[in-house]
């Protein structure tokens, strides 16, 4: 027989026979299988249960019952919840109707009350504030805070306000999306009492502690000069301001975002924030504990940020009242945060328009101090670090300022420090080197702490060589006979020769102008300079491919021909005679060449003459090594009075027969040269008449006629004016003819 579908579908919610054993349940007394459900003996119900096997509905004792025990305190504890269910939902009910009753139109007593009564219920029961936040009560409670004078009203609201958003991110955003920011700042005033601008305090640092978007609509809606304003405040009397303040600034700085931290310092510069600053600086210094040292750090990484702004913030804050409150509080600062304090006044020093206000602020005086005090400490090296480089920036090339340093001290630290391990010097040794520059008392203080010899022994560091050099050669100019003779005695021939050995091509080129400066203006030292090794050195770079070595190389030679005896076996006995002539000819630098070409002549008129016709320079001597190349064009010019003397005292030398007389029977003399080069002649003259032999313009081989020409030639040229003056130019009387009668005897 065929089912049918509906059949089927019955059939699957039908029960098993095999299913229907409840023996798990129910007993299976004597082993014998029943009628589920029936006790053998008292023909009842049997329950098997974890909890009892005696009969359910037989056994009459409750503490058998199995559920009696979910059934204890049930009664007691949903009743308590039901009380405390009833209670909240009373106080929802009540905080409603208050906010409700938040009205502009409502009276201040009114509004005194209710925001009372609302804050002992939210100080009561903080999970009310949920109340507040669904019921809409933060608008009105900024609408009659923006209108209301009243003190308990505003000190109430303020209150609550601050226990709404304490700790929440989303109700602190979603009060700044209503422009709640403005409405409560303006509370931080001083128009209002303590209590109330602790409150709008309290504001302020949830606003710049909690995230970074209300930090950012804080600084947007003016809150820097709030800041300002608590830092202002009296550090004994609104302590709790001030560190707001404080904290407040230094998390406008920590934020990251896409403002640039300068134009904060440029904003808050107007505002003079670091004179306040400064003032809760000194006040934190007396102070212990950790808050206290916090507060310390974040104050000086407030100033070291501003040190790092533009220029024109950095000439706002170089003011010399805050300038000299940081300083001096420098020694009871602690060595980290002295340290960044340091970097706030070296980057302050590298601007040129803040160096007078760092010296009117004695910072010399206090940074050398502080240098000298701290020479055992750890810390010592980073701080001289600092404290070199401001010294620096404030000592270079600044005459007073570099006395100042002298007179507080300056030279015996940087010599102790010279001392010490290799960083160090590289510090010292600018400031010491710039000492020389300076004045009278900067250079008494270097001869009393034996400066020169510290000079002299720079002379073996490649590093420090030519600025050594050079500062010897400045110091020699201002005290030409003390030097000099400070020179003579001591090791400095030694130590320029080993230096001009040794020294690398870089360092070499570098030695070469200070070098020939030094020689040209002591002849002593030059002459003590004579040795093989030089020449040997000077031989082997004549050579170079660079013409201003070339001619620098030549130029001493001239300096120290210039102090011997004899120029010409000067040159010959070192054997740079062949050398300089190749150079004299073929060189394609024409300062080189005319300088070769000079010593070649000067060569072969000490040949010429013997040995004491070179003995002619005693001091200083008029010398091409300061011709500047635009000179070599001058030539093509027209003649001036002074070029046109060489051609007329030709005119008055004396015969051929007393010259030839004179260099054959016995030494011929010669007339000195002034200091500046122009006050007499090189070539021999007769009888001591006194009469001009050469031209007195530089000495150059086109510029002048051959020695062995103004030897020979008797001709008389007249002086003729430039061509510029006239056409018809006329010509002058020998200017040199009234001097030769006053020496022979004919007065007119």
């Amino acid at each position: 027989m065929r089912r049918t579908r509906s059949s089927v579908e019955i059939q699957r919610y039908a029960e098993d026979e095999d299913d229907e054993d409840f023996s798990d349940i129910l007993g299976k007394p004597n082993g014998a299988v029943g009628k589920p459900g029936r006790d053998a003996e008292n023909g009842t119900l049997m329950l098997n249960s974890k909890l009892s096997t005696n009969a359910w509905l037989g056994d009459e004792d409750d503490d058998d019952d199995p559920f009696a025990q979910l059934e204890e305190g049930f009664d007691e504890m949903d009743l308590d919840a039901n009380v405390a269910r009833d209670k909240y939902a009373r106080l929802c009910t009540q905080v409603e109707g208050l906010v409700g009753s938040l009205k502009l139109s409502q009276e201040d007593d009114t509004l005194a009350e209710l925001s009372e009564q609302l804050l002992e219920v939210l100080c009561d029961t903080p999970e009310t504030k949920n109340v507040i936040i669904s019921a809409h009560g933060m608008l009105p409670i900024l609408e009659i805070l923006e209108t209301c004078r009243h003190r308990d009203i505003i000190f109430n609201l303020l209150r609550i306000v601050n226990a709404i958003i304490f700790g929440d991110v989303e109700i602190q955003e979603n009060l700044c999306f209503v422009g709640g920011i403005p409405i409560i700042t303006q509370f931080a005033s001083k128009r209002y009492s303590s209590e109330i601008r602790l409150e709008a305090a309290a504001f302020v640092r949830q606003m710049f502690q909690t995230s970074t978007l209300t930090l950012q609509m804080f600084v947007s809606a003016g809150g820097l000069k709030v800041l300002v304003e608590f830092l202002e405040e009296d550090y004994e009397e609104e302590r709790d301001l001030v560190l707001i303040g404080v904290n407040g600034v230094w998390s406008v700085f920590e934020l990251q975002g896409p403002t640039p931290k300068n134009d904060f310092c440029r904003i808050l510069s107007r505002s003079s924030v670091l004179d306040p600053l400064s003032l809760v600086l000194s006040k934190v210094l007396g102070e212990d504990g950790e808050l206290a040292e916090l507060c310390e750090g974040r104050i000086a990484n407030i100033f070291l940020l501003f040190s790092q702004a533009e220029n024109h913030v950095k000439e706002i804050v170089a003011d010399r009242t805050v300038l000299h409150r940081v300083l001096k509080e420098l020694k009871r600062m602690t060595p980290n945060h002295q340290i960044t304090m340091l970097k706030f006044v070296k980057n302050l020093s590298m601007l040129s328009t803040t160096l007078d206000s760092l010296q009117n602020s004695n910072a010399i005086d206090v940074l050398i101090e502080l240098l000298r005090s701290n020479f055992e400490e750890a810390h010592f090296r980073e701080i001289s670090n600092q404290v070199l480089n401001t010294i620096y920036n404030l000592c270079r090339l600044n005459k007073s300022r570099q006395e100042d340093a002298a007179l507080n001290g300056i030279i015996p630290v940087l010599q102790r420090i010279i001392k010490t391990e290799r960083p160090l010097k590289e510090f010292a040794y600018p400031i010491l080197c710039d000492m020389a520059h300076s004045g009278k008392v900067g250079r008494r203080e270097l001869w009393r702490n034996k400066g020169l010899p510290i000079y002299i022994s720079l002379l073996a560091d490649p590093y420090w060589q030519v600025t050594a050099l050079d500062a010897i050669f400045v110091w020699l100019q201002e005290e030409t006979a003390r030097v000099e003779d400070a020179l003579l005695d001591c090791s400095f021939t030694q130590g320029i020769l080993r230096c001009f050995t040794t020294s690398k091509a870089n360092a070499f080129e570098n030695l070469l102008e200070p070098l020939q400066k030094l020689l040209r203006l002591s002849p002593p030292v030059a002459l003590s300079l004579a040795h093989s090794d030089l020449f040997s050195r000077i031989l082997q770079k004549l050579n170079s491919n660079k013409a201003v070595v070339r001619l620098n190389l030549l130029r001493i030679i001239r300096s120290i021909c210039d102090a011997s005896d004899d120029p010409g076996a000067v040159i010959r006995r070192y054997g740079l005679m062949e050398a300089v002539e190749r150079l004299a000819e073929v060189d394609g630098a024409v300062l080189v060449r005319n300088m070769a070409g000079e010593l070649v002549k000067a060569c072969e008129l000490s040949e010429r003459f013997g040995t004491s016709a070179s003995k002619r320079r005693p001091g200083r001597r008029s010398s091409s090594s300061t011709t500047p190349p635009g000179l070599l064009s001058s030539q093509s010019m027209p003649p001036t009075p002074t070029s046109a003397r060489s051609s007329h005292s030709q005119a008055y030398l004396l015969d051929r027969e007393a010259r030839q007389r004179h260099a054959i029977g016995g030494p011929i003399p010669f007339r000195p040269t002034s200091r500046d080069g122009n006050g007499g002649s090189s070539m021999p003259i007769a009888n001591g008449s006194g009469n001009a032999a050469k031209s007195r313009l530089p000495r150059t081989t086109s510029s002048r006629p051959p020695r062995q020409s103004l030897l020979t030639s008797p001709k008389r040229e007249e002086n003729v004016m430039p061509n510029s003056l006239g056409n018809d130019a006329t010509p002058m009387a020998a200017p040199n003819s009234r001097r030769r009668r006053r020496v022979s005897g004919d007065t007119r």
